[in-house]
């Protein structure tokens, strides 16, 4: 009866205080009606005193709340334009102002020449932005290294993304979730330029209307939209030097008149990106109780370079079709061509360390990546309250086209001994579709009290198959052994209902997501067949209360379930090859995970936020090495899954103003995770404490320069079965300030 009790008087205190107090709501236009987005529309209280601010939206409507009854002096300020002021409003009610219409400022006043600095990382309530376009060094990188420069945020040596220690991050795209994941997600990231990127938000605790996949997390990457009157255009070029050379340009282009805004944007980037693996790896005598006589031992040094040749393009167009009725439709392209060479020498050692032979193997490989996806939408907004209904049609297309070629030869110490070349070849082609529709509903009723539920349905198939050739003497003949077709269907039914609460002391939200999930895969390979058919429906509940208890403090608690679903390519057992003995496949007994965490924060001055994590993790998913199960000297990289993981962390994200022309950014994670498990015969009941520390500095600089300086330190970590030493990375940027001109 506690859980319900306890749902009970956090909706009882939602719906409280009903007739306390009201809303003010507009929408600003310039002198042709069109609406006027980011206009900074300002409530203060007795005409000198600060009330709230807020921001004009895409509609040019803005809806202020919580207002207590009083008389308020309204003011509307936008770059270009006069400033509006509106006094007296006597607050009794919910009151709908008339357009509120801006006229422009005279050309014959002077011009003055503003400098601003927006900080490249902005701490939230609920999130922690990250400003890509705003830090100087960010020019010429990917997506994937804005990411490892984040607070928070760790990609560990298997490419798994985590935030604040925690991993199963659910990776979204302009507020849709992409289904990749590993290697192939962390591809896209490195092929897409930041330059193409406005912010990405980290979202710890998601609430009940985002879906529940994301046992970490969710990362919504935000792409470049331009907002402006008029024909808009922009050129961008990009070269950055490290190992290796990586260059981009682009551009973009934007109409928005009246009732239409038609935009389009492409950006190329050429760059390379290496690896170098070291595996030491020995072989022990399974036949002996305590399993520590050594059969042999692999000392391998692998050393990869990949040369991304990235496309990004997308188009889209928008209707205001009326005041209220807003519809659009985009298509956007992403490809990456990329050609790895691979080059990996070995040594084996027998019982007694001696030398047995060394093999080599080189690689020459040829692959492309594309992803399709194309929206619909339609949004309708009763009024200026807040009530609107949207709908959403989504359809991605994912491909993938990969050529796998090694050679690996053999130097025996023995000249009495000896060994064929071996050869081996594949063809990798993959295609997965996705089709979803979702409807939302949003409501503002009384005090604030914000309603939203909603309705999705997805359907996912993946079609993927592999040939495989091999070669020691004469041609090559189809190994059956790894060929492989695997076919894969997924629906996903969802719904969920959202309450937020937010008042002058505290807020609140309350939210449950149904979920009922639907799967089939099937194998068709001669080797091993089999076709499994599974299906759960469980409920997500999430929690969060926040209460203000001064001016300097605020505290939060959070509670929310989550759950990790094995995707595509983690149950596809298709094999990856690095060399001979060293492979990577999927593995199609995976099953879900849960995760339960509860989440304690502080915020002072609206800025600092430190936060207390803990949370248990049922059946999580883990990569693994370990030995083949049918394959002798041969080692596997895959996923397992585990009896659960216990995390407990401590994390902080401060912004500080050090100057007028230093600010800096400082994050940091402490956390314990420990695993428990029992995979290949080896029984874990192992964790350790780690450390994070990440700081980012901005500096305004004379005669209209502006320099980055900062870096990371990441301590040694317990990853499963695995130790992963520390890393850490430095650095710095400097460029020529933009000047934003103002008419004053």
């Amino acid at each position: 009866m506690k859980p319900i009790l306890l749902l009970t008087l956090l909706l009882s205190s939602v719906l409280s205080d009903a007739q306390n107090s009201f809303t003010i709501s507009g929408i600003i236009v310039d002198k042709a009606k069109n609406p006027l987005v980011s206009a900074n529309v300002i409530l203060l209280k007795d005409s000198n005193t600060l009330f709230t601010a807020q921001y004009s939206l895409q509609d040019g409507t803005f809806n202020m709340s919580d207002i207590v009854a009083g008389t308020y002096h309204l003011k509307v300020m936008l770059s270009g334009f006069e400033t509006y002021q509106l006094k007296d409003i006597n607050v009794i009610e919910n009151i709908l102002l008339p357009s509120i219409e801006l006229k422009e400022k005279s050309n014959e006043l002077k011009e003055v020449s503003v400098r601003v600095q927006k900080p490249f990382i902005e701490v939230k309530a609920d999130k922690i932005v990250v400003n890509v376009e705003n830090s100087i060094v960010n020019a010429g990188l990917s997506v994937m290294d804005v990411l490892q420069k984040s607070p928070g945020v760790r990609v560990d040596q298997n490419e798994n993304i985590s935030l604040k220690g925690k991993p199963g991050i659910a990776i979204w795209i302009d507020g849709k979730p992409t289904s990749m994941v590993g290697s192939d997600l962390a591809n896209l990231l490195r092929s897409m330029p930041a330059n193409s990127v406005d912010k990405i938000e980290l979202i710890s605790s998601p609430s009940a209307r985002y879906d529940a996949a994301g046992t970490g997390g969710i990362i919504n990457i935000k792409t470049k939209k331009d907002q402006r009157i008029g024909w808009n255009g922009t050129l961008n070029a990009n070269y950055g030097q490290g190992v290796y050379s990586k260059y981009g340009f682009g551009g973009t282009l934007n109409h928005r008149h009246k009732k239409f805004n038609v935009y389009a944007n492409y950006t190329y980037s050429n760059k390379y990106w290496f690896n170098h693996l070291m595996l030491n790896r020995k072989f022990l005598d399974t036949s002996r109780l305590n399993f520590d006589q050594q059969l042999y031992r692999y000392d391998q040094e692998n050393n990869a370079l990949f040369d991304f040749k990235n496309h990004i393009a997308s188009f889209g167009a928008d209707y205001r079709a009326s005041a209220k009725t807003t519809l659009g439709a985009s298509l956007s392209y992403i490809s990456n061509s990329y050609q790895p060479t691979t080059d990996n020498k070995s040594q084996a050692y027998g019982p007694n360390e001696e030398l047995l032979y060394h093999f080599n193997t080189s690689g020459n490989h040829k692959n492309f990546v594309y992803n399709l996806a194309a929206n619909t939408y339609l949004r309708y907004s009763f009024d200026s309250t807040g009530k609107e209904l949207s709908f959403d049609i989504d359809y991605a297309r994912f491909g993938n086209q990969n050529n796998q070629n090694f050679i690996t030869t053999y130097q025996y110490i023995n000249p009495n001994q000896s060994q064929p070349d071996y050869f081996l070849k594949s063809n990798l082609n993959g295609l997965t579709q996705i089709r979803s529709f979702k409807a939302d509903y949003t409501t503002q009723l009384r005090n604030n009290l914000k309603y939203d539920m909603g309705v999705k349905t997805s359907f996912v198939t993946a079609d993927n198959e592999s040939i495989f050739h091999v070669k020691t003497t004469g041609d090559f003949i189809v190994d059956s052994s790894r060929t492989n077709h695997f076919i894969y269907y997924e629906n996903i039914n969802a719904a969920y209902i959202n309450l937020n609460k937010d008042g002058n002391k505290w807020s609140s939200q309350l939210g449950l997501r149904l979920e009922n999930t639907n799967i089939n895969f099937q194998q068709t390979a001669s080797i091993q067949k089999f076709d499994t058919n599974f299906s759960y429906t469980q409920l997500f509940p999430s929690l969060a209360w926040q209460y203000h208890l001064s001016s300097l403090h605020d505290i939060g608690i959070a509670f929310s379930r989550r759950i990790e679903r094995p995707t595509y390519q983690q149950l596809n057992p298709f094999k990856f090859f690095v060399d001979k003995t060293t492979y990577k496949e999927g593995y199609a007994r995976l099953q879900p995970a849960s995760f339960y965490s509860v989440e304690l924060s502080h915020t002072f001055k609206q800025k600092f936020v430190s936060s207390f994590t803990y949370g248990i993790n049922k059946g999580i998913i883990t990569q693994v090495i370990q030995p083949s199960e049918t394959e002798d000297s041969v080692t596997v990289q895959t996923d397992k899954n585990l009896d659960q993981m216990i995390f407990i962390g401590i994390s902080g994200a401060y912004p500080f103003t050090i100057a007028k022309w230093w600010n800096n950014v400082t994050n940091f994670n402490i956390y314990y995770a420990k695993y428990q498990g029992n995979i290949a015969n080896t029984p874990l009941n192992n964790g350790g404490p780690t450390f994070d520390f990440s700081t980012t500095n901005s500096f305004l600089l004379p005669k209209g320069f502006s320099a980055e300086l900062g870096g990371y330190y990441q301590a040694r970590q317990v990853y499963g079965y695995m130790n992963v030493n520390p890393n850490w990375m430095l650095n710095f940027g400097i460029k020529s300030y933009s000047w934003i001109k103002e008419q004053h």
